[in-house]
């Protein structure tokens, strides 16, 4: 059998920044155990597979990273958008093009910014109903936890907090960009700690200055099973970081935009754009935006 596939790079406008995805659009016959041998092969942060449905603006999607299966990625789903588009998979219509990405968890809507024949942008929306938590350690323990003084936890009137919205993230502000690069995750003060008992296997830290003068927030993730160097896509974490902001005193009911930068321009630096809808009892309406890049097209030969 053989297997046409993508890689692309997301929320960044150049190839070779941004986080790298591999989509292959056309996954129908393959068994899950199958997606998870191809993933562990491209050895990508995380590979999507598009599997067909009856209706030609639906997909159905699967998504693995190389060592287990995934229900959500937010630079996934504009990789799927943008490598749909771009092979003629999906019918474009010159403005907005939409399509129905189905989850494990249910749909997520994509919107394909089209001009002159060709996606340049693309946004999905997403409803969450996130679960919010005040009781997280101590900010001794946090600063324990990332190697950090305790001064460096905190900043302005942001607190951490524990915030899940299909998977949990205990979110950590810190007052720099400095202590941010200089976070290091510490085994021994997080066993000691109360987090493992929070079952948040990632902390989201976040700070306001920036490299790209674009960006509100810098954010990076880190946790038990990242490496000390790795800065992984944070497109994961942004439905829990829009409900953390949306959770503070001074975010009133409306909508609100803000971009999030991940890396640097020596480190795939990447560029999140979000809108968010806060209002009384509908959930929180989040719509994510960024560029894509195709970078490589290729044919995988499976056995069989």
């Amino acid at each position: 059998m053989e297997l046409a596939f993508h890689t692309t790079d997301v929320f960044t406008n150049h190839p070779f920044g941004g986080a790298q995805v591999a989509v292959f659009p056309v996954a129908d016959g393959l068994e899950p155990e199958q997606m998870q041998q191809i993933a562990s092969e491209m050895n990508l942060s995380e590979t999507l597979f598009v599997l067909s449905t009856d209706t030609p603006q639906q997909r159905r999607v699967r998504i693995f990273t190389p060592d287990r299966e995934v229900d959500f990625a937010g630079h996934t789903v504009l990789a799927a958008g943008h490598v749909l588009g771009s092979i003629g998979a999906i019918p474009l219509q010159e403005g907005d093009t939409r399509l129905d990405l189905l989850h494990n968890f249910g749909p997520v809507e994509v919107h394909l910014t089209v001009s002159q024949s060709q996606s340049n942008f693309v946004q999905f929306t997403h409803t969450v109903h996130p679960v919010v938590d005040r009781f997280v350690p101590t900010d001794e323990e946090l600063a324990a936890i990332l190697s950090l003084e305790r001064r460096a936890i905190g900043l302005d009137k942001f607190r951490p907090l524990l915030v899940s919205c299909d998977h949990p993230y205990l979110i950590v502000p810190l007052r720099s960009l400095d202590a941010l690069q200089q976070a290091r995750f510490n085994h021994g003060a997080w066993a000691e700690s109360l987090a493992p008992s929070m079952l948040a296997q990632q902390i989201l830290l976040f700070c306001r200055q920036t490299e790209s003068s674009e960006a509100n927030f810098h954010a990076r993730l880190v946790g038990p099973q990242v490496g000390p160097h790795d800065d992984p896509p944070v497109g994961a974490a942004l439905p829990a970081f829009a409900a953390y902001l949306a959770e503070q005193p001074s975010t009133r009911q409306g909508t609100y935009t803000f971009t999030v930068e991940r890396g640097f321009d020596a480190t795939r630096k990447s560029l999140l754009h979000a809108e968010m809808d806060k209002k009384p009892g509908k959930g929180l309406k989040l719509r994510v935006g960024g560029s894509v890049v195709s970078v490589t097209s290729g044919t995988l030969h499976l056995p069989g």
